[in-house]
């Protein structure tokens, strides 16, 4: 199985984004999670020529260094703030979907053909987060059938004075139930294991209810944050997820995508992103070859 993880953390650190690059790829890894959330912080420069051009710039050095474009993740609408206008489908459609048009256009300059979306939260319950989110990938499904771009739903959460909530969108059954809804081999599930356990979902029985709606994975480590950690890095008592029994899981699934890390480097020095990413794809690849 193939490993992959984001060339952020070497650019944050210092690299320009062709040494990062070459640093994943001398570390071990085989592609890479490409970002098209690029400038979340900065919203008017989302939908411009800039945007489209840093993103397939990063996918064209990366594939001189030798890595693939494992998946992607599209713009998501952060959980901590109140949905846009009046709160309903419609208007959160109105405010993101050009976003995500945008970032599909790119995405399929780039040859990625894996992007991860956020589902839109409520606070209506189960049945109503299902319906709004099939209504807004419907808007979507034609850009996945023409450019054959899959889209995974991810787990998520939402929080308020620093609190988790309950909200649906954290259980595998909703994320379930959105693939399910729209019904198109183009949409199925991404797992992020922190976000399982910051609910203390049990990991394994987390992905045996995605199954095979299950596209990609956002594997990291957390003692109850959001703290993206590389998995088995901290203390054992703070980590409950047990990952071994975790690879086991996708193959018992039969999972053939790709190992990915979804981790934070912290604010490492240049000089410690080889040693990081080395170390990372020290535990990626031994996990990984643990799914047969």
């Amino acid at each position: 199985m193939k490993i992959s993880i984001s060339p952020e953390h070497g650019i944050a650190a210092g690299l320009s984004v062709g040494e990062s690059l070459k640093t994943v790829k001398s570390a071990g890894f085989d592609g890479i999670d490409l970002s098209f959330c690029q400038y979340m912080n900065e919203p008017e420069k989302l939908l411009t020529a800039e945007w489209t051009r840093n993103v397939t710039e990063k996918a064209a050095l990366a594939r001189d260094a030798g890595l693939e474009i494992a998946q992607g993740h599209l713009p998501y609408y952060p959980g901590h703030l109140d949905n846009p206008g009046d709160g309903s489908a419609k208007a959160f459609g109105e405010k993101w979907l050009p976003l995500y048009e945008h970032a599909l256009a790119a995405a399929d300059r780039t040859g990625c053909k894996i992007v991860v979306a956020h589902p839109m939260y409520t606070f209506e319950g189960f049945e109503k987060t299902v319906e709004n989110n099939v209504y807004i990938i419907d808007k979507i499904l034609p850009i996945l059938k023409q450019t054959g771009i899959r889209l995974a739903v991810e787990n998520t959460f939402v929080r308020r004075n620093r609190q988790y909530m309950s909200c649906s969108i954290e259980l595998a059954e909703t994320i379930a139930a959105i693939a399910d809804g729209v019904n198109s081999p183009y949409v199925g599930a991404c797992m992020d294991t922190g976000h399982a356990n910051i609910f203390r979902f049990d990991i394994c029985e987390f992905a045996r209810k995605l199954a095979g709606r299950l596209f990609c994975l956002h594997v990291n480590g957390n003692a109850g944050e959001d703290e993206h950690a590389v998995p088995l890095t901290i203390s054992g008592w703070c980590e409950r997820m047990d990952f071994a029994a975790f690879s086991q899981t996708l193959s018992e699934i039969g999972y053939t995508g790709w190992y990915n890390l979804e981790v934070s480097g912290g604010r490492f020095p240049a000089c410690a992103a080889r040693p990081f990413y080395e170390y990372a794809a020290c535990v990626a690849r031994s996990l990984a070859d643990l799914v047969t």
